[in-house]
């Protein structure tokens, strides 16, 4: 019920003022996809094979594509820390100063920059164990098969969980506010049913749009819906866990 209330006050903050949330993230996050597609077109040259690195793990089986791939990502990053701080500041400061663009925060920004950067590199380390634990019993399995997805499905519901638990150190820094993620643990210790719950449900949210594979310019957009809402709901999910466990508050709407 407790990772239910999490996830009605995270889509809540979302929709009940929908220009706002739209000004805060869906241009950012259309000029990560414009950068993306614009280096895959200057590496790959116009055409259908745009689409065809955009299938799940076509990139990676190209190893030319890897200075774009950290490249693209790095951008994506700084962009999401940007969006990241200006969302934290207007749920939990109620701060407006925004327009078509969210407002560059160099200060916040200075904040949370470093301990978004940390807290990747341990979240990127925690992947790699998990995938390196995890990769040869999903392959037995079969991963298409039910009981590989399952495991796929529960493996990355682990990694979110860990995300969500250890990740208030973002909303902390955005509003100035610094806590270490030892503290973010602590807040969420007995927690952890309700944000798996969430956790889960951010998912297979996702995981729907997975189920298209990126050779159209109608199934990249789906894909761009699946994970704009993704995001917004784990910025969403982490503002209220943030207010809920570290602030006291009984919601955030």
């Amino acid at each position: 019920m407790q990772g239910f209330s999490v996830v009605f006050f995270a889509f809540w903050a979302m929709v009940s003022n929908l220009g706002a949330t739209l000004r805060l993230t869906v241009l950012p996050w259309l000029i990560v996809v414009a950068i993306v597609f614009s280096m895959l077109e200057l590496t790959l040259g116009a055409g259908s094979r745009v689409f065809e690195v955009l299938e799940l793990g076509s990139v990676l089986s190209m190893p030319s594509m890897l200075p774009v791939l950290v490249l693209s990502n790095f951008v994506a990053f700084i962009i999401g820390c940007w969006v990241g701080v200006s969302w934290h500041r207007h749920i939990l400061l109620r701060e407006q100063t925004f327009g078509v663009l969210p407002r560059r925060n160099s200060e916040a920004f200075k904040d949370y920059f470093p301990a978004a950067l940390k807290f990747a590199a341990l979240a990127f380390a925690i992947l790699l164990m998990i995938n390196w634990l995890m990769i040869p019993l999903v392959s037995q399995l079969g991963f298409e098969g039910g009981g590989g997805k399952i495991v796929s499905i529960l493996i990355n519901s682990l990694l979110v969980t860990l995300v969500l638990r250890l990740g208030l150190v973002l909303p902390a820094a955005a509003i100035g506010q610094p806590i270490s993620m030892e503290d973010s643990w602590d807040a969420t210790r007995g927690y952890s049913g309700p944000v798996f719950a969430v956790a889960l449900f951010i998912v297979q949210l996702v995981d729907l749009t997975r189920m298209l594979h990126c050779r159209s310019i109608a199934e990249c957009l789906l894909h761009f819906i699946g994970n704009w809402a993704g995001m917004v709901l784990m910025l969403g999910a982490l503002t209220v866990l943030y207010g809920v466990r570290i602030q006291g508050r009984r919601m955030i709407v």
